[in-house]
């Protein structure tokens, strides 16, 4: 009898971290695990398919996601504005596969220059150079990984052994916690929160759908809530009772425009560095998290349209009724 193994998928770009992938395969087979590597073979490029999907739909297929960012940006997805490995970190965090961030050094401490003189209006952020890394976008890809609601860990690592040293407790721990803590009331828990999930989606889904059942429009609302239904900023909105939609969220660039374009007024409330929100109040922190989140489920919206090919204007003018 074959014994099932965890499947560890592990995203980067190839070139620069070229030995620390290597070292990675090598480590993950040695505790008897299965590593996934694109350069491997071990993703199906199916002919149908570009490769960038291909590497896409092999994520669902792993139990643990390992995200190694370096000093390469990488390739830009096919129809995209976001590189390969920010999709495939995107895909994790969708499927809710166990992820570990780690960043190199100097791209970490390069992060902390940059955040420090982002808002500093004394100094032209354009004209800063970083050593470290070929474009900014990946300070921004570390951002987005940090100030997301859970698994948002990030490590940085000078050499391989920083990153053996931290996988190996790491997986330990979530061994022990396995054992520790799983039970079946935990497990039924989990399920009727997934189910949940699911009824309000389809229920969403469905009352759009059905209005433009059959046309080009209905595949295009089908993408357009599937985008929407797995970002935190959505179900933070849908928390104050409101029903957002697409056309809420692409009329309004902000998270609170689109609060106050659904007639929702709330209170921003200082709690230093608490992350909560309330019925009618959301703290500093958990509004920064929020806008941050909303501006990527917007940026996917607008994707979404140009593969339509229809532009924002015409989107609304459509739907305004």
């Amino acid at each position: 009898m074959t014994v099932a193994i965890p499947r560890v998928f592990v995203s980067s770009t190839c070139y620069d971290l070229k030995y620390i992938r290597e070292n990675l395969r090598f480590f993950i087979k040695t505790i008897g695990y299965d590593p996934i590597l694109s350069e491997d073979g071990s993703v199906f490029f199916n002919p149908k398919m570009h490769t960038h999907q291909a590497c896409l739909a092999e994520v669902p297929n792993c139990q643990i996601f390992i995200l190694v960012i370096g000093g390469r940006y990488g390739s830009l997805i096919k129809k995209g504005s976001t590189s390969i490995t920010n999709a495939e970190y995107m895909e994790a965090v969708k499927l809710k596969i166990p992820i570990f961030t780690l960043v190199e050094q100097a791209v970490y401490s390069d992060h902390y220059v940059y955040t420090n003189n982002r808002h500093n209006k004394e100094v032209d952020i354009t004209k800063i150079i970083y050593p470290s890394v070929d474009n900014i976008k990946i300070f921004d890809f570390i951002d987005q990984v940090r100030l997301n609601t859970i698994d948002n860990a990030i490590v940085p690592f000078k050499d391989f052994s920083d990153i053996e040293s931290y996988l190996r407790q790491q997986w330990a721990g979530m061994m022990f916690s396995f054992l520790m803590y799983q039970n079946e009331k935990e497990r039924i828990a989990d399920t009727l929160t997934v189910v949940s999930s699911m009824n309000e989606r389809i229920e969403m889904l469905s009352r759009q759908i059905l209005k433009s059942v059959g046309t080009v429009d209905a595949k295009m609302t089908a993408a357009l809530y599937d985008k929407m239904m797995t970002h935190e900023s959505v179900r933070d909105i849908s928390y104050f009772n409101i029903c957002v939609t697409p056309l809420a969220i692409l009329k309004n660039p902000t998270f609170m425009d689109c609060l106050q374009f659904l007639g929702k007024k709330i209170t921003v409330e200082d709690k230093k560095n608490e992350v909560s929100i309330s019925v009618d109040w959301i703290s500093k922190r958990k509004l920064e998290q929020d806008e941050t989140d909303y501006q990527y489920v917007r940026k996917e919206l607008l994707d979404v349209l140009s593969e339509f090919n229809i532009t924002l204007e015409e989107f609304i003018k459509s739907h305004k009724n």
